[in-house]
């Protein structure tokens, strides 16, 4: 009798279908950073991201130590850790190759985590999780948007590729909170309550974030019904029923 795949089996074999190089499968040579000039706005999005990535390190170490009996959980976080990296390492390159300034510094990136508080509260996990799950989400959104409107291609196809990449993300974290969840059900009112105060872990690295982009209502519509298909209760009805 066939046994179903582990659930990190899954995960791993995912990750590996999208996988990506940023040395083999980026077209360096063909920037255009004329083109990438004339729109600053997103050159500075991407600058606000590379740093938001770069944090993972600080962010995923506080799961780890929350998720440290869940196997499934480190392998889920041990591809995250490296996919962010991957991420921060492109749009940096990018940024340094188009010439954008102020450019990223290591002495900005090691200020940033200097100032992360590193305590965790193991009461914390669920509400982690599931800022976790909707960061992955909606940074998705985030590089899809940005791809779809830059000009210069190399950068339009590298976005494409992250956001993909933010995708698998988000479904990781999500799994991961099915399977507490189907455990012990009643841990859902924690996971509407965290995804109705929820805040964008990268607001610790570079302050506030936007929940989506101008506009983008697809966003704010998927964010909620991502947290209703694992609840199955409708975001907007939890938050009529706490006032």
């Amino acid at each position: 009798m066939k046994t179903a795949r582990r659930l990190y089996e899954r995960h791993a074999a995912a990750a590996d279908r999208g996988g990506w190089s940023v040395e083999r499968d980026v077209r360096w040579a063909e920037i255009d950073p004329t083109l990438a000039d004339t729109q600053p706005d997103i050159l500075a999005a991407l600058r606000d991201a590379a740093i938001i990535e770069s944090f993972h390190p600080v962010n995923l170490c506080r799961l780890v130590r929350l998720c440290r009996e869940d196997v499934d959980a480190g392998v889920v976080f041990s591809l995250e850790m490296y996919e962010g990296f991957k991420h921060f390492h492109a749009l940096r390159l990018y940024l340094d190759a188009v010439g954008h300034e102020p450019a990223i510094t290591d002495e900005e990136l090691a200020a940033v985590r200097r100032h992360a508080p590193d305590d965790v509260d193991p009461t914390e996990v669920i509400p982690r999780l599931v800022e976790f799950m909707l960061s992955e989400h909606l940074a998705a959104y985030f590089f899809r948007r940005l791809g779809e409107r830059a000009r210069e291609p190399v950068l339009a196809e590298m976005l494409a590729w992250i956001a993909a990449d933010e995708v698998r993300h988000a479904q990781s974290a999500s799994d991961l909170l099915e399977k507490r969840i189907r455990h012990e059900p009643a841990v859902v009112p924690a996971v509407l309550d965290a995804a109705a105060g929820f805040r964008h872990y990268g607001a610790e690295a570079v302050g506030e974030v936007p929940i989506a982009m101008a506009g983008d209502d697809v966003a704010i519509r998927t964010f909620a019904q991502r947290v209703e298909r694992l609840c199955g209760v409708r975001l907007v009805d939890h938050l009529k029923s706490t006032l």
